[in-house]
């Protein structure tokens, strides 16, 4: 029997890796599978398994051979539950890998990659306790936080080693996969527990983080995510302010485009914050309006024309016939990213 190389792929698909990243770890999955498929040792030692998390956790694929995998379409959602990844992560080495007895030797220790760009919005301590408690040891697990909005003192408290990859873009994500490919080829060749992937060269732009005294989170890059509907379409989007400390006010930064079903799981509330301290808008991503209204009712978000003057407006949630008009500060409610 063949000692299989079990690894775990947990990715991050929130309302933060909305647009070319999410995008990018899709292409990035489809070429990691296509190198370790070129590899002879790999296509005979390695088993993944590919785990998303947002609102919820899912087995996107179970633990199953290189050949036999089919790279899945990654939709975005609000939340970012990592603690019901790692429960699902540690149900999944319980159930999936072989252990070794008098008769026979059983898998190697799996490896774990977690790809997040932000903060656990579900609670994540106990999870990772009845990870870190299991003897022998389940996994080796490496956290790799992408951007300036990782809290790398929670991340650095589930993960063995941390990588920090400081980009966002194509390229970045392109870098992590060539990266992560490589390693896992190494490491088909001669699967030793003793091999640690840290010892591996980094791409440029990905740098080792020191667990012991993490970065702290910057207040530049904190983001509010909020849910915006179209006009004209009745279609959603996301739209993104980042704050900037220097002025103490969030700054509009883009709007993207949500799938029809994007609601489904239920959006994951933040707290309100006033009107006043968002400072521009987007453009609709379906009929290039240029700015937002609030429905006094429902209180959803919609697009209209930055000169509007109707002397009515119709929300395109609730069908209710508002008053036009510009006022005072309001509460805005968005979700948790």
């Amino acid at each position: 029997m063949i000692r299989r190389l079990p690894v775990y792929l947990l990715l991050d698909c929130s309302e933060s890796m909305a647009g070319p990243p999410l995008d990018a770890v899709e292409n990035g999955v489809v070429t990691m599978l296509a190198a370790l498929r070129k590899n002879p040792y790999a296509m005979e030692t390695v088993y993944m398994s590919l785990i998303t998390f947002d609102a919820k956790a899912r087995v996107n694929v179970p633990l199953s051979e290189i050949p036999s995998i089919v790279a899945p379409r990654l939709s975005v959602r609000p939340g970012t539950s990592l603690g019901a990844a790692i429960n699902l992560l540690h149900e999944s080495l319980k159930n999936d890998i072989v252990k070794t007895t008098a008769g026979q030797k059983g898998d190697f220790r799996p490896l774990v990659f977690i790809l997040t760009d932000g903060q656990p919005t579900d609670e994540w301590q106990s999870a990772v306790a009845r990870l870190r408690e299991a003897s022998p040891r389940l996994a080796n697990i490496y956290g790799i936080g992408c951007g300036d909005e990782v809290d790398f003192t929670t991340l650095s408290r589930i993960a063995d080693v941390c990588i920090h990859m400081r980009g966002l873009s194509t390229e970045s994500f392109a870098q992590f996969f060539v990266w992560m490919s490589a390693s896992v080829q190494s490491m088909s060749v001669a699967p030793d527990e003793k091999i640690s992937l840290e010892k591996f060269p980094l791409q440029e732009g990905m740098e080792l983080v020191d667990s012991a005294n993490p970065p702290p989170l910057s207040e530049r890059g904190q983001r509010l995510y909020f849910h915006v509907c179209c006009r004209e379409t009745k279609k959603h989007y996301l739209m993104r302010y980042r704050y900037e400390p220097a002025f103490r006010f969030y700054l509009a930064q883009d709007g993207i485009p949500l799938a029809d079903d994007f609601f489904s799981d239920g959006a994951m509330k933040a707290p309100a914050v006033s009107s006043d301290m968002l400072h521009g808008a987007v453009d609709c991503p379906y009929c290039q309006a240029s700015n937002w209204a609030q429905c006094g009712f429902c209180k959803h978000l919609f697009c209209i024309s930055e000169d509007f003057d109707e002397p009515s407006l119709v929300c395109p949630v609730c069908e209710t016939h508002l008053t036009g008009g510009r006022g005072g500060a309001f509460g805005v409610e968005g979700s948790m990213g």
